[in-house]
C-alpha cells in the first residue's frame, strides 16, 4: 500500500497524468462558469453543458480501452477490463443519446434510450467484477453469482420499496431512484477489493461511482420534491452541486483509470 502511495504521488510529474489535471480543472472551472452565468443563449448553453459531460464519458471509454490494450489475450485482467471497456462505452452512447434527445426534443423523457444504454452499462460493469472476484476466489464461483444476483435484486427493489411507502410510485421516478442504488452496488463492490487487494490500483476508479450515487440519489430527491427544477430556474446552487457533481464523477473515474495504466505503463 505504501509503495502504492508513493506511486501514485509520482504519476503527478507523468505528463500524461498532468495534463489530465489540468483538463479535469479546466472542464469543471467551464462547466460551472456556463451554468451560473449562461453566456450564451439557452439552447446553445445546455449544448456546450451537455458536451462537457459527454466529452468526459468519452475520456474514461477511451482509458479504459487503452488499458484494455495494453493486456495480452492470455492475461486473466483482459477480460475484466473488456467487460470495464464495453460498461465506460455504453455510458457514452448513453450520455450522447440524451443530449441528442434534448436538443431535437426540448426534453427527454424517462425512460429512453440512454436509460437503456446506461443499464447496459451497468450489466457490463457486472459482468467485470464477476470476472474479478472469479479470479482472486475461484473456489468461491457459485458464491460470487448468487452474491451477484441478490446484490442486483436489492437494487432493483428498494427503489420500488421505498417508493411504495411514500405512495409515489412512477415509472420516472422509479428509474430515477434506480441509478443511485446501481451506482452504489457497483461502487462497493469494487471498494471491497480494497480489502482483498489491500489496496491494489484495480479499486481506486470505483470512488467515482460511489460520487455517481450520491448526485444520482440528489437528483432523483430534488427531482421529485420539484426542487430541481426551482434551483434550475432561479439559480440556486442545489442544481450547481448536483450536476457539477456528476461531471466530477466520471473525471475521478477516469483519474482511477488513468492511475492504473500509469501502474501497467511505468
Amino acid at each position: 500500500m505504501k509503495n502504492e502511495i508513493k506511486s501514485l504521488r509520482k504519476s503527478i510529474y507523468r505528463p500524461v497524468v498532468a495534463g489530465y489535471y489540468v483538463l479535469s480543472i479546466f472542464l469543471i472551472a467551464a462547466y460551472v462558469w456556463l451554468y451560473q452565468f449562461a453566456p450564451f443563449n439557452s439552447a446553445v448553453n445546455d449544448i456546450f453543458l451537455n458536451s462537457l459531460i459527454t466529452f468526459s464519458a468519452l475520456l474514461v471509454a477511451f482509458i479504459a480501452t487503452v488499458i484494455f490494450t495494453h493486456y495480452h489475450p492470455d492475461e486473466a485482467p483482459r477480460t475484466v477490463w473488456f467487460n470495464i471497456m464495453l460498461a465506460g462505452w455504453f455510458w457514452f452512447l448513453g450520455e450522447i443519446s440524451w443530449q441528442v434527445i434534448a436538443y431535437t426534443a426540448g426534453s427527454v423523457p424517462t425512460p429512453s434510450i440512454a436509460d437503456a444504454f446506461w443499464i447496459l452499462g451497468f450489466v457490463f460493469f457486472t459482468l467485470a467484477f464477476h470476472r474479478q472476484y472469479s479470479i482472486v476466489m475461484p473456489e468461491k464461483l457459485e458464491s460470487i453469482r448468487i452474491t451477484s444476483m441478490g446484490t442486483w435484486l436489492v437494487a432493483l427493489l428498494i427503489p420500488a420499496i421505498i417508493l411504495a411507502a411514500l405512495d409515489a410510485f412512477s415509472t420516472q421516478l422509479y428509474v430515477d431512484f434506480f441509478y443511485p442504488f446501481a451506482d452504489l452496488a457497483v461502487g462497493v463492490a469494487g471498494l471491497a477489493l480494497v480489502f482483498i487487494f489491500r489496496g491494489g490500483a484495480l479499486m481506486r476508479p470505483w470512488m467515482g461511482l460511489m460520487l455517481f450515487g450520491l448526485s444520482d440519489l440528489m437528483y432523483a430527491w430534488a427531482e421529485k420534491t420539484n426542487l430541481y427544477a426551482f434551483s434550475a430556474q432561479n439559480g440556486n446552487a442545489l442544481s450547481l452541486m448536483i450536476d457539477t457533481s456528476y461531471l466530477v464523477a466520471y473525471l475521478i473515474l477516469g483519474l482511477g483509470y488513468l492511475g492504473h495504466w500509469v501502474l501497467l505503463r511505468y
